[in-house]
């Protein structure tokens, strides 16, 4: 148990300036939001959610997170106007390590959606967030702490050390965005395409439990590009491709979903009475494979992911990763009539 712990000790270190520091989510493409505040609005009127994950349990005390957000159209979208606006809320609770580090955070992300022509509209947007992390182990080790030779408890631990720390977070994003609203096509299948780019953590802020660090997070830069195509009215497939850039650190993750949908709906009246259920995996380079499923019932999707290790971390976990579990509404007006216009 030593010898893998070690080996997660290496791991966390090499990316400790990273994204180690954000809540991590393998379904990214269930609230695009989180990674850019401009992705979201058009596709759907109306999203809510909650993400549960939990990963590399099987050799140390990994990682528990928590995800919940919720978005809306907040002005007319219609052809009238030239655009709309649009709002949300995230909120990201994680737990990781024999520390207990944990991370409570919250954004606001608002954009506008610029109507180009029927199909098309250029989202521009911006989030105000909120994180706060806590060191919740009373039994720390720190450096001042190794007398020369070994560990030595009697000695004090850091002075300049503190327990909590709290930072306003600033983020943008862009994204062009093509929608078709073919009646022959359920609310899972219609044709549609998000490109984006959104930059997070602009303000650069602090992220050290050393009163006397200047240490700061790096801006961290995400292309996003995700495509639906539907094919004989009852299928489609979604391919997508992230790529996220941190100070010398990349990702980059690449996957599809195969979707089908059963039932019936009116080509007059486009009232749908119809499930779809999906399937896919995405590769996280030099990481982990991912496997998804989902299926989506009057307008409510559940869904279920698991990593499996492809890193040099396997050797410790033996291909373990991590399961991931979520809950989506959209569009459902009958559950969110109530809000009004916000």
């Amino acid at each position: 148990m030593k010898i893998k712990k070690i080996y997660f000790i290496i791991f966390m270190l090499f990316f400790k300036n990273t994204f180690c520091q954000d809540i991590h989510l393998t379904q990214y493409f269930i609230a695009p939001q989180t990674i850019n505040p401009s992705a979201f609005g058009v596709i759907n009127s109306f999203e809510a959610g909650f993400q549960y994950k939990s990963q590399w349990n099987a050799f140390t005390k990994g990682f528990t997170t928590y995800s919940a957000f919720i978005n809306k159209q907040i002005t007319s979208n219609s052809k009238q106007y030239k655009g709309f606006y649009s709002a949300g809320l995230n909120f990201g609770y994680d737990k990781s390590g024999d520390s207990r580090l944990t991370t409570t955070s919250g954004s606001l992300p608002i954009n506008y959606s610029l109507r180009i022509n029927n199909h098309q509209f250029l989202t521009s947007g911006i989030v105000v967030g909120f994180a706060q992390k806590t060191l919740s182990n009373p039994n720390q080790t720190w450096g001042s702490q190794f007398d020369g030779l070994n560990y030595n408890s009697a000695l004090p631990s850091e002075n300049t050390s503190v327990q909590t720390i709290a930072n306003i977070d600033l983020g943008a994003g862009i994204a062009l965005i093509n929608k078709k609203n073919g009646k022959k096509f359920t609310a899972s299948t219609d044709p549609s395409n998000t490109l984006g780019l959104s930059v997070a953590h602009i303000n650069k802020p602090k992220y050290s439990f050393y009163k006397s660090s200047n240490e700061r997070l790096l801006m961290r830069f995400n292309l996003y590009e995700s495509f639906n195509y539907c094919f004989n009215g009852v299928n489609s497939i979604s391919p997508s491709l992230m790529i996220q850039y941190q100070g010398r650190a990349t990702e980059a993750i690449l996957g599809a979903m195969f979707q089908h949908k059963s039932g019936t709906e009116s080509y007059i009246t486009g009232a749908k009475k119809t499930n779809t259920i999906g399937f896919g995996a995405y590769y996280r380079f030099k990481d982990a494979l991912a496997l998804n499923a989902f299926a989506e019932v009057k307008k409510i999707m559940f869904g279920v992911s698991y990593d499996i290790n492809t890193s040099t971390l396997q050797k410790t976990t033996k291909g373990k990763g991590g399961l991931e579990i979520f809950i989506k509404i959209k569009n459902a007006s009958h559950l969110y009539k109530g809000f009004g216009k916000w």
